[in-house]
């Protein structure tokens, strides 16, 4: 285990949104940019079989420099990106089209096709060869509108994802049951802030829980360090509730939440 499977780079944890059922709301971290030095240090650091995600808290398409960071992910196996659209430029866009394996718009609010400005995008995307996903927050919709909602993204995209909010308080409640069961982020995923701390999971949107600094170790220290090596013993032997960020979260190891329905 030299490297993570995936890595999360947050490029900015800014967003012109300020959607309600977004944890940002409990955010306390100080918002900014990464660094194109830090940024350039980061991918020169990766195998090119890593999963690459751009984003994290924030709309990474906001950041003065995004379509020279996609390109700097041209050769690497997936990169997985979502947006709210609102900043898709024609760069932007270039950008996405050119470097790009998956791309997922978010939608703020329920809205039809039709009512949308990206659908080119989409269908450019789709040529490219890129997997498509719209998705939504699941009391967006309206009552007796799910079917309709979907039949007609499925025209569009390949796949349209509909789930629960999630995270409200900033960590990972779903309101469900606390699980001690292992959970895989700890041994797969790495999550980069945008000034270049190491968290443990995406659903820490304050980095309660700082596993290293990449400003001045390398990704494999970090990764191979004490701090996660702790973190995984304790998910290995049931005792995650000893996790800060882990205790009292009710997400379940490599588990899709919400539905996901694929165009057939």
């Amino acid at each position: 285990m030299q490297y993570p499977k995936r890595v999360t780079i947050e490029l900015t944890n800014r967003c012109n949104r300020q959607c309600t059922g977004c944890p940002r709301h409990k955010m306390t971290y100080p918002q900014g940019y990464m660094t194109p030095e830090l940024y350039k240090n980061i991918i020169a650091q990766l195998p090119r079989h890593t999963v690459i995600v751009p984003f994290f808290r924030g709309e990474s398409t906001m950041h003065p420099h995004f379509p020279a960071y996609m390109r700097l992910l041209k050769g690497f196996k997936e990169v997985q990106l979502a947006t709210n659209a609102d900043y898709l430029t024609p760069r932007n866009q270039k950008a996405i089209l050119n470097n790009c394996t998956f791309i997922s718009i978010s939608l703020h609010e329920y809205k039809l096709p039709y009512q949308c400005k990206f659908l080119s995008f989409l269908k450019d995307a789709a040529c490219r060869g890129l997997e498509t996903q719209i998705s939504i927050v699941e009391n967006m919709l309206p009552k007796n509108r799910h079917k309709h909602f979907v039949k007609m993204w499925q025209r569009y995209v390949d796949r349209v994802r509909i789930y629960k909010e999630h995270s409200a308080n900033g960590f990972g409640c779903m309101n469900l049951p606390v699980t001690m069961q292992a959970c895989n982020k700890p041994f797969e995923d790495l999550i980069v802030y945008w000034d270049g701390k190491v968290g443990l999971c995406n659903h820490d949107w304050n980095n309660s829980e700082q596993l290293g600094d990449l400003n001045v170790q390398s990704i494999r220290r970090v990764w191979r360090g004490l701090p996660y090596q702790t973190v995984r013993c304790l998910h290995e032997n049931g005792m995650r509730n000893q996790v800060k960020v882990c205790e009292s979260c009710s997400f379940q190891p490599n588990q899709i939440y919400g539905e996901l329905i694929k165009v057939k």
